[in-house]
């Protein structure tokens, strides 16, 4: 049988390569999307580093003496300054020193100093108080105030505590040479550097400043003669350029009258942002939790101002030394403090407490200002990955529609606001569960 001749070729069917091409477009696709991924790791990592105080060298001649006073009280000697030892009550007498050489005077119905945390004595040690008299016919008193206290030797090792809080006490015997030259002082000042702020204190009646207001000196006359209290915690820590001449003052909003005078008070080289104090407080699927000792002013209806550069990775960390912090900014906090007592003292007499007060708008253009440059990967945060990048593009857009004309506020905007600023916040302090939140 013959056989039959091979079949001829067949003509290229051009359908059959269109699968091969969207395979091939595919491929190129998820290429680029990985090659993208990996030049913003490389770019978050690449010329953006966490700072720290040894980034900003000092030249403000304030600087030295907040220096000086943060390595004393930040000395292994004193070994954290833990409540009930001797570092603490080093601390403490040497905080009084400071008063007295700043002529700043104990209350007359203390007989010193040195404030007890229980009578008649305790082992705990004491809150340490000076009083700047009012000037004529008293408006009332503003607190000024910030815990010496720290946690010392921990698991990890010795804790100095330098950001955390020697930094704010400095700041606050900074402020006092040009509270002092104002003139005249229609208020009563109370420099308050309390004890007893950590853990296991805070919360407690045993902490520091619960006493204060417990137990309040004679010459402020009660309470309701507290017209402001000024407090603060974290004030020399930075890790994110964009910050690095910012503090944060939180709680304005509650207090009808005070945002102005706030916003009115300017220091040259220092950016003072608004924030509202739930921003700070209102931890995703947690109940609200307080952060300072500004807590028991606000539950006594005195209105308050908290003051904060915000938590670093140092926080209650080994790495919380003096070098680490931010000494010029520091400065410009002391000055910035100053001029806050002298508009409240040129402002109308009273400032009424609002525990239902906000000022979304505020937080939204604080907020708007860091996720503009948290946005950017050549100034983003450091440790920032491409999920949490991702998160952070839907807070700023979220922000900006905010920013929209005749936009109403809604209970949304402030979960938004409150996402987005603790989102900041842990990021910031290297808080790895940001972008899930």
């Amino acid at each position: 049988m013959a056989s039959e001749p091979p079949p001829a070729p067949s003509a290229p069917d051009p359908a059959a390569k269109a699968p091969s091409k969207a395979r091939s477009r595919r491929r190129r696709t998820i290429a680029l999307v990985l090659l993208s991924i990996v030049l913003l790791l490389a770019l978050d990592q690449v010329g953006v580093r966490e700072l720290s105080g040894r980034d900003f060298p000092s030249s403000d001649p304030l600087a030295l003496a907040l220096r000086a006073r943060v390595e004393q009280l930040a000395a292994p000697a004193w070994g954290g300054r833990v409540p009930g030892s001797e570092g603490n009550a080093a601390a403490a007498r040497s905080l009084a020193d400071a008063l007295a050489a700043a002529n700043v005077k104990p209350f007359p119905s203390l007989g010193g100093y040195l404030a007890p945390l229980s009578e008649p004595t305790s082992p705990l040690g004491h809150n340490v108080l000076g009083w700047i008299p009012p000037e004529g016919e008293s408006r009332g008193t503003i607190v000024l105030g910030a815990h010496f206290d720290h946690l010392g030797m921990t698991d990890e090792g010795l804790l100095l505590g330098a950001d955390d809080n020697a930094a704010a006490v400095a700041v606050l015997l900074g402020a006092l040479p040009s509270i002092l030259a104002q003139h005249p002082r229609p208020y009563g000042v109370a420099v308050a550097f309390f004890n007893t702020e950590e853990s296991p204190y805070f919360g407690t009646p045993r902490q520091g400043s619960q006493r204060f207001v417990a137990a309040l000196p004679r010459e402020i006359g009660g309470l309701s003669a507290v017209r402001l209290a000024v407090v603060l915690d974290l004030i020399g820590g930075v890790v994110w350029r964009p910050t690095a001449d910012t503090i944060f003052a939180c709680g304005a909003e509650k207090a009808r009258g005070l945002p102005a005078i706030v916003d009115g008070v300017r220091e040259p080289g220092l950016d003072v942002r608004r924030l509202g104090i739930h921003a700070v407080e209102n931890i995703p699927g947690y109940v609200p939790q307080p952060f300072s000792d500004y807590d028991v002013f606000r539950d006594h209806g005195v209105p308050f101002l908290f003051l904060s550069s915000g938590r670093t990775p140092r926080y209650h960390r080994a790495s919380d030394l003096p070098e680490t912090l931010h000494y010029d900014r520091m400065a410009r906090t002391s000055r910035w403090i100053a001029g806050l007592v002298a508009a409240l003292s040129a402002a109308p007499p009273a400032l009424s407490f609002d525990p239902r007060g906000e000022d979304f708008a505020a937080e939204r253009d604080t907020l708007r200002y860091a996720f503009g440059a948290a946005a950017k990967p050549w100034t983003s945060i450091p440790g920032t990955s491409p999920i949490t990048w991702a998160r952070i593009l839907g807070d700023r857009s979220r922000l900006e529609a905010m920013a929209e004309p005749g936009h109403t506020w809604t209970p949304e905007d402030a979960r938004a606001i409150e996402r987005a600023s603790f989102r900041l916040q842990c990021l910031l302090y290297r808080f790895p569960v940001c972008f899930t939140l």
